[in-house]
């Protein structure tokens, strides 16, 4: 296991890799063995399919995380259009042929900048490898920005993190997957042996999603208790509950009062004999 796998689209005398993807290929052999192995399949010096025409790239890396691609760019006079536009056209080609699966959602494109001069060489004696902390700091004209298109420095460390970062929180890419994308880029004939994609890190195949239970759309909602009914199927017409007799069509006679007759004679002899009384007082005093 020495780095990424690799594999060349354009091979031969004929048709050499220019020398800027030529330290880019180095860079992605050179992350292993050890901790500093980083899983991946990288297809360089390649040509994607797309609407508008044949898009070529120095490399498509597939990852566990998602796919970056990357342009090699040495700085030099300005072209038209510049390695970020072409970087942000293969991106677009690269998620729309890979839409079926849900690894194509995470595609990202990467302008790495190779100083003319080239990083001398780590054996040099007295050198420092690029991006070591007591290396002097490299200065370049940067390309012009794209949206969704990063610019770094193609130095081993830091090129690796930033691929090695890319959608780390999730895997998306297995080996069938991976198998599978290459059909669909009508990149088959650099797709490497399944056993040699697991063997570098990558998963068989992904576990399948937990599914939550479907719930309806609308709960429902048990109806109110119907009230009780009597036994009897058909109770017939509402009947009132019988009254007092008369109570339904007359009113309610009021009580009748008996007369206190024993009162009633005390005083009428009350009375009499006060009259009497009066009489005789008047006849006494007054005479006859």
């Amino acid at each position: 296991m020495t780095g990424v796998l690799v594999a060349l689209q354009q091979t031969g005398e004929g048709r050499p890799l220019p020398p800027a993807a030529e330290h880019l290929v180095a860079l992605l052999r050179s992350w292993g063995p050890g901790p500093e192995h980083l899983t991946g399949l990288a297809l360089a010096g390649i040509t994607l399919p797309s609407r508008l025409g044949p898009r070529s790239v120095d490399a498509l890396v597939f990852t566990r995380y998602g796919v970056v691609v990357i342009a090699a760019h040495e700085p030099g006079p300005a072209e038209w259009p510049g390695p970020g536009h072409r970087t942000g056209a293969v991106v677009s080609a690269t998620k729309g042929a890979l839409a079926a699966h849900e690894g194509g959602r995470h595609v990202t494109g990467l302008v790495a900048v190779v100083p003319p001069a080239g990083p001398r060489e780590p054996d040099t004696p007295g050198a420092e490898p690029p991006g070591s902390p007591t290396a002097p700091a490299l200065h370049w004209p940067e390309p012009a920005a794209v949206p969704g298109v990063a610019v770094v420095l193609a130095d081993s460390r830091g090129l690796r993190r930033i691929i090695a970062q890319h959608n780390r929180w999730r895997t998306v890419w297995s080996a069938d997957d991976v198998l599978d994308a290459c059909y669909a880029l009508s990149l088959a004939h650099l797709a490497p042996p399944r056993s040699a994609l697991i063997a570098d890190g990558f998963p068989a195949r992904l576990p399948a999603p937990s599914r939550l239970p479907e719930l309806p759309a609308v709960v429902p909602v048990p109806p109110d208790p119907a009230p009780p009914v009597a036994a009897d199927d058909d109770p017939g017409p509402w009947i009132p509950a019988p009254r007092g007799p008369g109570s339904a069509v007359f009113p309610r006679q009021r009580p009748i009062r008996q007369v206190p007759w024993g009162l009633l004679f005390v005083l009428t002899v009350l009375v009499a004999a006060g009259v009497v009384a009066a009489v005789f007082v008047n006849q006494v005093f007054h005479g006859s």
